[in-house]
């Protein structure tokens, strides 16, 4: 009887053994494989770098008209047009202040803009110049 315990006990203990030894290679197995695959992951190109965008603001592109007209001093309605001149904004400007003083009791004024933007390029169309 007692043999045979004594057989139960070794078989249990060498099938323990047997199984840290397998759970053992099993977890070396393991760590092996997350290490190369970490390393693999290192290994491989980062992705492009996306370049960064920034919010360019823009200014006009054309000059703006913005034309009052009154009578007896008080604004009746107002009438916008774009140029693509300075010079020819102020031309029509000067010919409307004109026409609206032809009637009577009638005025009219304006103002000619363009909106610009630091280190927006200034082109031969934004300078006023000679007629």
């Amino acid at each position: 009887m007692y043999r045979k315990f004594a057989l139960i006990k070794e078989s249990i203990e060498y099938g323990i053994e047997k199984n840290q030894k397998t759970i053992g290679g099993m977890m070396k197995n393991y760590v092996f494989i997350c290490l190369v695959m970490l390393l693999c992951s290192c290994a491989v190109e980062p992705p492009p770098e996306v370049p960064v965008q920034t919010t360019a603001i823009e200014g006009d592109k054309y000059w703006t008209l913005d034309f009052f007209y009154f009578h007896k001093g008080k604004q009746t309605h107002t009438k916008t047009f774009q140029f693509v001149s300075r010079r020819d904004c102020f031309d029509t400007l000067y010919q409307m202040q004109v026409d609206s003083k032809k009637m009577p009791h009638h005025s009219g004024s304006g103002i000619c803009m363009k909106q610009f933007v630091e280190q927006q390029k200034r082109t031969e169309n934004d300078v006023l110049g000679y007629r």
